[in-house]
């Protein structure tokens, strides 16, 4: 429902599965780029080439490997609790229905179709994510590959939604919902019906 929108269950569980997407999304792109397995597997092969001692590429690789483990041990940790995010979102959008018309509602702009369909993709996608990285962890061998393949084009979908997601955010807020912005990080002020009646009696311009 939409008075549901900006109460704080939902602020709590839209700012907790931003956070963890957002680790999740740096320690992937940590592993692709500063954490590198074959870079610091070179880095440590140079250094230990330098004081004498000799190790294969190979070695160095596993090596790398092992100093980067706990970082991903987190991103484990991270999925688990996304899986158990999504779940409660899902649930609370069964009780309390979508925040936004559904994109096959004959009343829906195409505007508000365009945001629903957004949202499909991306919880569709999110979905297939955490199945796929799930699977990859505890699914068996004879999956792992394709299953760590998928998982791997997750950081694509991430970043294009997080991308669609904060420009429409910051145009709404600018232009048909201003203050969204400040709703989701503070809720929503209730409306004082009393006081607006009062204001309408002092100054019944305000009501043209």
């Amino acid at each position: 429902m939409k008075n549901n929108r900006f109460n704080r269950i939902n602020r709590i569980i839209h700012w907790a599965i931003a956070f963890t997407l957002l680790f999740l999304l740096t320690t992937v792109l940590l592993r692709m780029g500063w954490m590198n397995s074959n870079g610091v597997g070179d880095i440590i092969q140079k250094n230990l080439a330098k004081s004498g001692t000799q190790i294969s590429s190979k070695d160095a690789v596993a090596i790398a490997k092992e100093v980067r483990r706990p970082m991903w041990q987190l991103h484990y940790i991270a999925g688990y609790t996304m899986i158990g995010l999504y779940l409660l979102r899902m649930v609370l959008t069964a009780i309390q229905g979508a925040s936004y018309k559904g994109s096959l509602n004959k009343t829906a702009t195409t505007k508000e179709k365009f945001k629903a369909w957004v949202y499909i993709v991306f919880y569709a996608l999110l979905a297939v994510s955490m199945f796929t990285g799930f699977m990859t962890l505890n699914g068996p061998k004879s999956l792992h590959s394709i299953m760590s393949a998928i998982h791997t084009k997750s950081i694509y979908y991430v970043v294009m939604f997080i991308i669609i997601h904060i420009a429409g955010v910051l145009i709404a807020d600018a232009g048909t919902e201003p203050g969204i912005i400040s709703k989701i990080i503070s809720g929503e002020k209730p409306i004082d019906n009393k006081k607006t009646l009062a204001e309408n009696a002092l100054f019944p311009e305000n009501k043209q």
